[in-house]
């Protein structure tokens, strides 16, 4: 029988390995409680897409509308914010749709 704590490794190596290379990030110090402030200075958010993901819908609305964004900009800033969140928390989860995602963004890019 595997320990609980093999299996647990196990899908962490698995998730770190669904997450493309240049989005990865360094982990925070295990003492550091308030990770807040990590989007903004990861590194992996471009200043063009942290201004994306802090907007309100409205103004992201006006600018899609306007085509001063485009749906693949919006979509992308996202899902980086999401991969830095799920790094920060160290989910559970597995995340399956990584590459699935990407492909879709590239190929609509």
């Amino acid at each position: 029988m595997v320990a609980w704590q093999e299996l647990v490794a196990d899908k962490q190596k698995r998730q770190k390995a669904a997450i493309p290379k240049e989005w990865l990030i360094e982990p925070p110090p295990p003492d550091l409680l308030n990770v807040t402030s990590i989007p903004s200075t990861c590194g992996l958010l471009s200043p063009t897409e942290l201004k994306i993901t802090e907007s309100h819908i409205d103004v992201l609305l006006t600018s899609l509308a306007s085509g001063e964004l485009t749906s693949v900009e919006v979509t992308t800033a996202f899902y980086k914010r999401a991969i830095i969140a799920q790094q920060l928390v160290r989910s559970r989860y597995v995340c399956n749709y990584t590459a699935q995602m990407l492909t879709i963004i590239r190929q609509t890019a």
